[in-house]
């Protein structure tokens, strides 16, 4: 309901009701946009490829939940973007009458609509398991793969040709984007699985719960260690440049008013928390990686809205009409409550994919033993 209203004003006033300005033009939509696209390609590198291309054991057990969370958070961060237009209708119809080949967002836009499309796919392959076999399966897991990486490299490059906004990293662009998808995707799937067991009240099998606590514990924590050393890198990098420009924006984002939020849940929550959590064995537990995988999202959302809104702090020109040579940004009540909408609408389609068809199913093409996850006693299960 909160979301219907941010719709209705969006469509209905249009863009002014943002917080966004002709000095300010990208916000919290745009930064919500890139922290589910992302998160959704990230999680088709971090978990589906693992099933489908390289064959890690434990991963096909959530493979499944893994396409349908994947598609979930494509499609909320599509809903971002395209509300965040004012008029949401025009994209799909220049997009293809007045293609321009030479813009990378044009190659991201189509990107994005084929990694739904490739995991729409995918899930209706899942369904059909008894007619496919483990090379088609493999197959459109590489298709998937490619284009989730095009989605990435394609964002990040966006940002990162943008000369005059040297805050988003330049040629780094691309390489932080990569690592942090693959760690906010990785993240999300550990969440909403173990939140689907306990909303269920039901324990996990035995394998499920060992690739939980093993190697997704150990892998996020390894991705959580190079995203922290990245981000006290970046941040030393740019406090001490000598760029004017550079240095301005670093301190008004790292040591500004946005710093309380930027290090204390950015960084320490988002990940100093996760790491000591899963680098230390007694709390490498179900639980331990449920507090970790929540606290990498909430980091991670932070850390997007720091990432746009850091770029466009430092004014261009030097006009009396504008604010220099900081200028300023806050979100709008619409913003937020189109986010909240965007939340809601993740889950929701989570939720649809939860109904309506068997996740705990591990299918035929896996061609592994995972007994007790396929109908056997459930670990800590009465034999009745």
């Amino acid at each position: 309901m909160i979301g219907l209203y941010g719709i209705y004003q969006a469509l209905s006033v249009g863009a002014v009701t943002f917080g966004i300005t002709d000095q300010f033009p990208w916000g919290l939509l745009v930064s919500t946009y890139e922290f589910f696209l992302l998160m959704g390609a990230g999680i088709v590198i971090s978990v589906v490829s693992l099933a489908l291309i390289f064959h890690v054991r434990g991963a096909e057990i959530v493979l499944k939940r893994s396409i349908f969370v994947g598609i979930a958070a494509v499609t909320a961060g599509l809903f971002s973007i395209t509300i965040s237009l004012g008029r949401p209708e025009r994209p799909f119809v220049h997009a293809f009458l007045n293609a321009n080949l030479s813009s990378p967002i044009w190659w991201v836009v189509l990107f994005a609509g084929s990694l739904i499309a490739v995991l729409v796919l995918l899930a209706v392959l899942m369904e059909l398991d008894n007619f496919v076999d483990a090379p088609v399966m493999e197959a459109v897991g590489v298709i998937s793969f490619i284009v989730a990486l095009g989605v990435i490299l394609g964002a990040g490059y966006i940002f990162g040709m943008v000369e005059s906004r040297p805050y988003w990293g330049g040629i780094f662009a691309p390489l932080y984007f990569l690592l942090t998808a693959i760690t906010s995707g990785l993240a999300l799937v550990a969440f909403v699985v173990i939140a689907e067991f306990k909303i269920r009240d039901e324990s996990m099998c035995i394998e499920l719960e060992e690739f939980m606590t093993r190697p997704v514990a150990v892998g996020l924590g390894a991705l959580v260690g190079l995203t922290l050393l990245f981000a006290f890198l970046k941040g030393i990098y740019g406090l001490t440049a000598t760029s004017d420009t550079v240095a301005m924006a670093y301190q008004q984002m790292l040591l500004g008013s946005f710093a309380p939020i930027y290090w204390g849940v950015g960084i320490f929550v988002g990940l100093v928390v996760p790491l000591g959590l899963l680098a230390y064995p007694k709390t490498r537990t179900i639980n331990g990686v449920f507090a970790s995988a929540a606290a990498v999202i909430v980091g991670v959302f932070v850390t997007r809205y720091e990432f746009v809104v850091g770029g466009q702090v430092v004014a261009l020109v030097a006009d009396p009409g504008y604010e220099y040579p900081i200028a300023s940004y806050s979100p709008s009540l619409v913003e937020g409550a189109l986010v909240v909408f965007a939340v809601a609408l993740c889950g929701l389609v989570y939720t649809i994919g939860m109904r309506w068809f068997a996740l705990d199913i591990i299918p035929e093409f896996a061609q592994t033993d995972m007994s007790s996850c396929t109908g056997g006693p459930m670990k800590g299960d009465d034999d009745d």
